[in-house]
């Protein structure tokens, strides 16, 4: 879903420290004033077909697609780096990983018209990722996908599509895929700066009731928040229809590919109803008009071959990250 850059978060407070204002407590943020870049973000990525890659089947990677360009970035690779400036034409994006609550966005770098660079602050609000951006020094809250300090102080970015799933599921779904190279990358050259330290999760929103130790996928509208257990896409590829704010929601998944997507209805189109497609991939769903989406949103065969579907700001996190970080939560029943 592509958030108007220039929108204002209002439902957060003010917090002050020095002459900075932050829309966060900043006692909530460890390693507060931490030096810049210590881990080094990849700035300039280099590509290689997917056919070349000797990654494990079951590695877990995050796939782009802009323009019938598929980029594909390893968890592992991320996880040394955590943020990845990348561009598709003239699309211009920012890949960033948080390995503890293990969340991922893709953010535009596009932002009140000029293109940014994102780095990696040292910082942690509630243990998850504080990119900066080197146009402004504006500090951003990864998951709650807002600036919290800053020129752009409750600006939220505009956000892409980004799946997560398993290497083997991409490869053999999208074979002219292109894969983030590491091989040139030294522990000395990518400067990850050693370890991060970490206090124990919090317990977030007592009268939350989710598991810990576990996984959810959620979508994300504003502060409220809407989460879906893993294993309601259990068995087969599973479509819901629901409606979450003022989104009309189309969420597919299955637990055993390990691929969970979200999309917003599109009132372009004719279709009232979305099925589930089983053993077709990349080709997830159709609907009743005789359309086929596959698993960027975009219809590749039917009446409205090539519109894509919009998607929400949607992705995977760590039970304990979505209990500390939000407060409204609804998860699906």
């Amino acid at each position: 879903m592509a958030i108007g850059c220039a929108k204002k978060n209002a439902a957060v407070d003010n917090r002050t420290t020095g002459q900075d204002v932050w829309l966060v407590n900043t006692d909530d943020i460890i390693h507060f004033g931490a030096e810049k870049d210590k881990i080094k973000s990849i700035d300039t990525p280099i590509f290689v077909p997917v056919r070349d890659v000797g990654l494990d089947d079951n590695a877990l990677v995050y796939a782009f697609h802009y323009e019938g360009v598929t980029k594909v970035y390893p968890q592992s690779v991320m996880g040394m780096h955590e943020i990845v400036n990348d561009k598709i034409g003239t699309y211009y994006y920012s890949v960033s990983f948080c390995p503890r609550t293990e969340s991922t966005l893709a953010w535009n770098r596009m932002i009140n018209g000029k293109i940014t660079e994102f780095g990696v602050s040292g910082m942690l609000y509630k243990e998850n990722l504080i990119p900066y951006d080197r146009n402004t020094i504006s500090h951003w809250s990864q998951m709650k996908n807002l600036c919290i300090n800053g020129s752009f102080i409750g600006i939220q970015p505009e956000t892409g599509l980004l799946v997560e799933t398993t290497f083997a599921l991409i490869k053999n779904a999208y074979p002219d895929a292109l894969v983030l190279d590491h091989e040139l990358c030294t522990e000395g050259s990518c400067g990850t700066g050693g370890g991060r330290e970490f206090g124990d999760p919090g317990n977030g929103d007592e009268t939350t009731i989710l598991p810990p130790e576990a996984r959810y996928f959620g979508v994300l509208k504003d502060e409220n928040l809407l989460l879906f257990e893993l294993t309601l896409f259990a068995g087969s590829t599973r479509v819901i229809e629901t409606r979450f704010g003022n989104m009309n929601l189309v969420v597919a998944g299955n637990f055993e590919e390990h691929l969970f997507l979200a999309f917003i209805k599109d009132s372009r189109l004719k279709a009232t109803k979305y099925y589930a497609v089983q053993n077709s991939l990349p080709v997830v769903m159709k609907d009743d008009i005789g359309n086929e989406y596959d698993m960027f949103g975009v219809i590749v065969k039917g009446p409205d071959k090539g519109i894509r579907l919009n998607s929400p700001v949607a992705y995977l996190a760590q039970t304990f990250a979505w209990q500390t970080l939000f407060s409204s939560i609804t998860v699906f029943k």
